[in-house]
């Protein structure tokens, strides 16, 4: 039997307030019939529109005809197709994240700081009812037995992240992720007196380890700046070359016209979902001459590494707290594969250290570090060279103030691309094409 994963059960803990205003009153009421009733619309709404906007009148002249009828239409219609008291913040190009710990409180991110809001919900019934909305209308199931959800919304480039009862111990949670990739469209974008996420030598430095087909790995915490820095990376990669990247959601929303993007599924029934393993596996046989790979979290990564190591040109991120400590968790993560378990760390470290060519660890939407990776033969074991630094100087409303320096330069594989590319580097970089 089917479970409405929107559908409100015993189990779960709901309130009934008095709504501020009548229409607020209609409108939940009507929503909520609609959760009920027609689920398998609202599920894929851009699809069923028509359909839903039909119920939706049909609803209000039946039994709310002594409304304003168009205009609560119109309200509940946007309500459905957009994201509520949430949409304003969605719309402004300079919020980053939104985050909601219970119906009166609602957090914005805007310009790396966290803000709270006098926005709220009508009360715990309306926000209870859109987080589990706002997750089923993005392809999601959010239920008692599956109480915390990681959605997409592909067309309003969001990353979803829901929390509810029996996880949640309050009240349910809702953690949206904007990623706004038309704004930052070009890696100079990053190196601007407005972002200051690189200074003009690194640009370069990148540009050329992006031709010359250097292995880079983007390490740092959540919110960082990787996905963003990948993005553009990303699309310096000349158009001659095939890419597919695999994400767990989809953030990177990469403009290279050679790339195929793809997502996990994994609100299927267990047999039917698709890994990340299964993505980057899967990209082997794509004839593809590029691996990306969004965030890497687990078994996933022993494949990514097994794919470089022979030839392709990989990219990934990875959560971790400093360059150095990178490979170490990306063993970790690699031996999370069965088959990489009986591999020692040795070999492993081995592996990483003949395949990645450049750390780049980023902290505060800066980048903190650039290492190259080099194996010694000698010592068998790695040898971190840093190339470039950001010195902080000070904590100025929440962002990094500082320098840049230049603290090394290449002397393993990335010199040796470096040289073999010498021709194409000028030539992309001479004719402005390497954005």
């Amino acid at each position: 039997m089917l479970i409405n994963p929107l559908m409100v059960t015993e189990d779960d803990e709901v309130y009934e307030k008095n709504y501020e205003t009548d229409t607020d009153k209609v409108i939940g009421e009507i929503i909520t019939y609609l959760i009920a009733n027609y689920s398998e619309y609202l599920s894929d709404i851009n699809i069923n529109k028509r359909i839903v906007e039909n119920l939706v009148r049909e609803k209000v002249y039946k039994e709310y005809s002594n409304m304003n009828t168009e205009s609560t239409i119109d309200a509940i219609l946007n309500r459905l197709f957009g994201y509520h008291v949430l949409q304003k913040f969605i719309d402004d190009k300079e919020i980053t994240d939104i985050r909601v710990t219970k119906y009166d409180n609602v957090f914005i991110k805007r310009s790396g700081i966290w803000q709270k809001t006098t926005t709220r919900f009508s009360n715990e019934t309306d926000y209870i009812n859109f987080v589990r909305y706002c997750v089923l209308k993005n392809g999601g199931k959010i239920s008692n037995e599956t109480p915390i959800v990681t959605c997409s919304d592909r067309k309003n480039n969001l990353r979803i992240e829901a929390g509810i009862e029996p996880v949640n111990v309050n009240a349910p949670s809702l953690v949206i992720r904007i990623h706004r990739p038309n704004g930052i469209s070009c890696i100079d974008d990053l190196s601007s007196d407005r972002i200051e996420m690189i200074n003009n030598e690194i640009k370069e430095f990148l540009q050329k380890a992006m031709i010359s087909g250097c292995n880079i790995v983007i390490s740092g915490k959540g919110g960082s700046g990787k996905t963003t820095l990948m993005r553009n990376l990303i699309n310096i990669i000349p158009e001659d070359l095939s890419i597919t990247s695999c994400e767990e959601t989809a953030e990177l929303y990469s403009s290279h016209p050679n790339i195929i993007q793809r997502e996990i599924i994994n609100n299927r029934e267990k047999e039917k979902n698709i890994t990340l393993a299964d993505l980057t596996a899967h990209a082997l046989v794509m004839s593809n001459d590029c691996i990306v790979v969004g965030e890497l979290k687990g078994e996933e990564a022993m494949v990514f590494f097994d794919a470089v190591s022979t030839g392709h040109r990989g990219y990934a991120t990875v959560h971790s707290d400093s360059s150095k400590s990178t490979l170490d968790r990306l063993v970790t993560l690699m031996k999370r594969d069965i088959k990489a378990q009986m591999y020692t760390d040795k070999y492993l470290r081995k592996l990483l250290s003949n395949s990645l060519d450049i750390i780049i660890y980023m902290n505060n939407f800066k980048v903190q570090e650039i290492t190259e990776v080099l194996y010694d033969k000698e010592t068998d074991d790695i040898i971190y060279n840093s190339l470039f630094e950001f010195k902080i100087d000070k904590i100025e409303k929440g962002k990094s103030k500082g320098k840049f320096k230049k603290v090394g330069k290449p002397v393993g594989r990335i010199k040796e691309k470096f040289e073999v590319y010498k021709k194409e580097i000028e030539r992309i970089l001479n004719n402005g094409n390497a954005c």
